[in-house]
């Protein structure tokens, strides 16, 4: 469906009713909205979102994505066919979200967090709507760079998120009686499926050797996995001052057609946990200059499978609590919390620098225990990558031995036979069944 076709309907590219005219984009984070667009916004009468989020989703489809990539190249009009399709397919899926933020009980829309995360939404909605119709090079060029600012402004998405879910959930009577898992679950999928359709038209448009859009045709998964390895180990030296080594061992010469942003993220979480459980385990029985020889590895082992990879992590950090192993799918669920660890009080887990992979954790910020991270913690880092993986057919797995440790199993589809496309990437959450049907 994303083949260069001249004949793509503008029909929902006009303004709706209440959008009207060219928006300023604005710090999404850092800047108060405009007194007209908060009018809008906030408007009883106005059914932009309903409109738009009752529009038919065009699922992508790794064919499409692909034809796409090879089109571009034998001229200007497949390019202009991809923003076209891009300025299409994100305002139906943004009002969808939108949609499900507005029938959130009271409490949780009007949480701060919660609210700024609308807002922002509803700014890249109208933001989206104002541009025109790309019709020639420049306008995509103009479109692209647009796209890139709106992506790079959505970073902080997640903290904002996740403060607002760990905030309603702690007012007495209320919070405990939400079950906001299939929300969260729909709306960092839908997120997924949006930053995939936008960054692979913005990198369609760079023609990067061995890349088509946002696929690499030949990912190594053993230097992906070496790459997260040597990042988590920085991270975790940072925090704790010492980190396990990861080795790696199968099919180091294996190479898959894959995302690596998103392969990036789910290794680099997946690490992490097993860094973090094997150092606290481990951090009591000696010195750490005693302790670093003894400290056990990490190993990573590749299994090529017909149609999919498999990557064993197997650690040895004690296992996961019988009474938790069911919550670690849960957002917002972490067992962090603030310790003391060589006499500094650091509170909840290893950071995510946002230059790195998906980019999808917090930021960067100096904190006064000399680490260039701040510590994470969020409780988001193994639900959201069983949702990337499951984003493109394949699955993560957690198997727990109790007072040994945690093998965890990442399932990947091989993305070279083309078959693959889209489910539920843009689902609803609402108590209104047939909404977008």
């Amino acid at each position: 469906m994303l083949r260069c076709m001249p004949s793509l309907s503008l029909a929902l590219l006009r303004p709706a009713h209440g959008i009207a005219g060219r928006w300023a984009v604005r710090g999404v984070w850092t800047e108060t909205p405009g007194p007209k667009e908060s009018e809008v916004r906030d408007s009883f009468y106005d059914s932009t979102i309903e409109n738009y989020a009752r529009q038919p989703i065009v699922q992508l489809t790794l064919r499409g994505m692909l034809d796409m990539g090879r089109d571009t190249l034998k001229g200007p009009a497949c390019r202009i066919a991809s923003a076209r399709f891009v300025q299409e397919e994100l305002p139906k899926r943004l009002a969808r979200r939108l949609l499900d933020l507005q029938l959130l009980p009271h409490l949780v829309v009007t949480n701060p967090h919660i609210h700024r995360v609308y807002t922002a939404y509803f700014h890249t909605l109208q933001t989206l709507l104002a541009v025109p119709p790309v019709t020639n090079l420049a306008q995509n060029e103009e479109f692209t760079a647009l796209l890139k600012r709106l992506v790079d402004d959505h970073a902080p998405m997640l903290d904002y998120l996740a403060t607002g879910l760990r905030e309603v959930r702690s007012r007495p009577l209320v919070g405990e009686r939400l079950h906001l898992d299939p929300f969260l679950e729909n709306m960092l999928r839908s997120r997924i499926s949006r930053r995939t359709l936008a960054e692979q038209h913005m990198y369609l448009n760079q023609g990067r050797p061995g890349y088509v859009g946002v696929i690499c045709t030949d990912m190594s998964v053993a230097e992906g996995v070496d790459f997260a390895g040597q990042r988590c180990r920085q991270v975790c030296n940072e925090t704790y001052g010492l980190a396990p080594d990861v080795v790696i061992t199968g099919d180091k010469r294996l190479t898959i057609p894959y995302v690596p942003s998103h392969f990036d993220y789910m290794v680099y979480e997946v690490l992490k946990n097993s860094s973090r459980a094997v150092v606290e385990r481990h951090l009591q029985q000696s010195a750490h200059s005693a302790l670093e020889r003894r400290l056990p590895a990490i190993h990573a082992r590749i299994c090529s499978g017909e149609g999919q990879v498999t990557l064993r992590v197997s650690d040895e950090g004690g296992g996961i609590p019988q009474p938790l192993v069911d919550r670690i799918w849960e957002f917002g669920f972490t067992t962090m919390g603030k310790e003391l660890i060589d006499g500094v009080e650091r509170t909840e887990g290893l950071g995510f620098d946002p230059s790195f992979g998906a980019g999808w954790s917090v930021a960067q910020i100096p904190v006064t225990s000399g680490n260039r991270f701040r510590m994470g913690g969020l409780g988001f880092g193994l639900p959201l990558s069983r949702l990337y993986a499951r984003y493109f057919g394949g699955d993560l797995e957690v198997r727990s031995i109790q007072g040994y440790g945690t093998d965890t199993f990442l399932t990947l589809k091989k993305l070279e036979d083309e078959d693959w496309q889209e489910e539920y990437a843009e689902d609803y959450t609402s108590p209104m069944p047939n909404l977008y049907h």
